[in-house]
């Protein structure tokens, strides 16, 4: 079935990759002020490593959960009708989702920034924000993208 508020859908589809966008160029923007604004400390692994390493975790998980059920559900109900509410629930996915892989992100500059790690554990951080980022893109439900 064709959706009748395709353009609709498309429209909201940009505002969430500019999102998208803006949370990628943000990546090596935390990089570069954790590397400007860092004590020096030394790089070896202490329990608040890995107490910042498990609210990661959990942060990514918080992520995928929301993200599964706010956008899979909504694009299950965009395949057949064109309810608006099903397409605040996808764009409120969306950035939720984005929103958590940043988050991981921080977490990041803050173990590199407040922890004193070195650049190469930050970096763990870095990647897996990158590639949650990356793996989220915004997509337009099948259905309409055929429209």
């Amino acid at each position: 079935m064709i959706l009748q508020n395709a353009p609709l859908v498309k429209s909201t589809l940009v505002k969430v990759r500019l999102i998208h966008i803006a949370l990628l160029t943000a990546i090596p923007l935390f990089g570069w002020l954790a590397e400007n604004i860092r004590i020096h400390n030394s790089g070896a692994w202490t329990w608040r490593h890995w107490l910042s390493a498990g609210a990661a975790v959990y942060v990514a998980w918080g992520g995928f959960y929301m993200r599964r059920r706010l956008v899979a559900s909504s694009e299950r109900v965009l395949a057949t009708t064109a309810d608006p509410k099903a397409l605040k629930n996808w764009e409120a996915g969306q950035i939720i989702g984005m929103a958590m892989a940043e988050g991981i992100v921080t977490w990041g500059a803050f173990v590199r920034i407040m922890l004193g790690c070195a650049l190469w554990q930050a970096a763990l951080f870095y990647a897996a924000g990158l590639f949650l980022l990356l793996l989220w893109t915004p997509r337009l439900p099948a259905t309409v993208a055929s429209a």
